[in-house]
């Protein structure tokens, strides 16, 4: 009889934590402004159900199909995203002067699962090349630099920072050399203060968030440019350690976006310090699973797939709740599975949906050395792999 592996319940369960925490936040954050401009408290709630409906289904159907089905489409599904992106540019729904959707999708959303497959793949095959920066690395820079030059363009600057992000995870966890990506992490680091000093809505994110880093306030103006992290801030210390309750917010009359972009604020001000720490815990225990799939995996692209799919939606988090708390600067960024979307609810939801199935083969052993780690110690001890490397 042919042994089976159950896979791993708790990241589905964790997962399906978070999307249950998603859908009482977006309806206690959009209550007031659903009743106000919908016509129904309970019309964005509905809304939002339909979409993890649409999670669910995309989550089992990434559940049902061999992860290692998606390397052999790896090439195809990054140039898919580069023409979505490039469509959305042209024909695009342009929403608070952002060009980033497509008939009702996001394809930056579809870009970074599609970046995140494509890396997994290239890099597991070319990792002998990447120590070379001409010949390993740079032609990996030159595709992550047109998806993420697509999404500025739209203008989305808080996506492509992630975006970034996620790479350098990738290449460093590949094996690129520590002083290519130092020399690349300066050079980025330039970029966003051209950024910072040139484009007039990023310098005055930067210049908000430089102004209430001491929380005095002093100098920010809190009814213009400074209003919508003021508002987070106040709904942040008013939940105190228990919170206001269930359905109690006040801000969320005053947080513009506060079932999008702030939904952690909401939550934080509903729980209290204590609500706010399990969030950020249940986003801490499903790093965790990520992680453990991927140090168990068997092969380098098995390692570099989970670790990317589990960066692709901590990384987000991070952003998301470090915007909520002042700790940086406003990008815009959802908080995955809690905050209202369509796009970004899907295809996270995919995203756990390929984890859990990995986790369904023989080959995920406990006893078996990661590929990361034989990886860094075959490197250590001078090892070179001999398999043939493919294109």
């Amino acid at each position: 009889m042919r042994q089976q592996v159950r896979s791993d319940r708790a990241l589905m369960w964790t997962a399906l934590i978070l999307v249950l925490i998603g859908m009482l936040t977006v309806y206690t954050a959009s209550a007031w402004f659903a009743q106000t401009n919908l016509g129904g408290s309970h019309e964005l709630l509905k809304r939002n159900a339909f979409r993890v409906v649409l999670g669910l289904v995309a989550l089992f159907a990434a559940y049902a199909i061999d992860y290692r089905v998606y390397q052999r489409h790896a090439r195809k599904a990054i140039l898919l995203a580069i023409g979505l992106l490039a469509a959305t540019l042209l024909f695009g729904q342009v929403y608070r002067g952002t060009r980033g959707a497509l008939m009702g999708i996001q394809p930056g959303e579809i870009a970074k699962l599609a970046l995140v497959v494509y890396l997994a793949d290239v890099l597991s095959r070319r990792r002998e090349e990447l120590r070379s920066f001409l010949y390993g690395l740079l032609p990996r820079l030159i595709l992550v630099g047109v998806v993420v030059g697509l999404v500025l363009l739209q203008p989305d600057f808080g996506s492509a920072l992630a975006i970034v992000i996620l790479a350098f995870v990738m290449l460093f966890l590949a094996g690129a050399r520590l002083l290519h990506l130092t020399g690349l992490g300066a050079a980025a680091a330039g970029v966003a203060a051209l950024a910072v000093r040139e484009v007039g809505h990023i310098a005055d994110r930067v210049a908000v968030w430089r102004s209430v880093g001491d929380l005095s306030l002093e100098g920010v103006d809190t009814r213009g440019a400074a209003y919508q992290i003021h508002q987070s801030l106040i709904a942040l210390g008013s939940g105190g350690l228990t919170g206001r309750g269930i359905g109690g917010s006040l801000q969320r009359a005053f947080i513009p976006d506060s079932y999008t972009d702030f939904a952690f604020s909401i939550w934080a001000e509903e729980l209290g310090f204590i609500g706010a720490v399990v969030l950020v815990g249940v986003f801490v225990f499903l790093m965790l699973r990520g992680l453990r799939i991927a140090r168990r995996a068997p092969d380098l692209y098995s390692s570099l797939l989970a670790s990317g799919l589990t960066a692709m939606v901590t990384v987000y988090a991070a952003i998301n709740i470090g915007v909520a708390t002042a700790l940086i600067p406003t990008t815009g960024l959802p908080l995955p599975f809690v905050s209202y979307g369509g796009s970004s609810l899907v295809v996270n939801m995919a995203a756990i949906g390929i984890l859990i199935n990995m986790t369904k083969r023989r080959d995920m052993r406990a006893s078996a050395p990661s590929a990361m780690a034989r990886r860094w110690r075959d490197e250590g001890t001078g090892v070179r792999s001999s398999k043939r490397k493919g294109t």
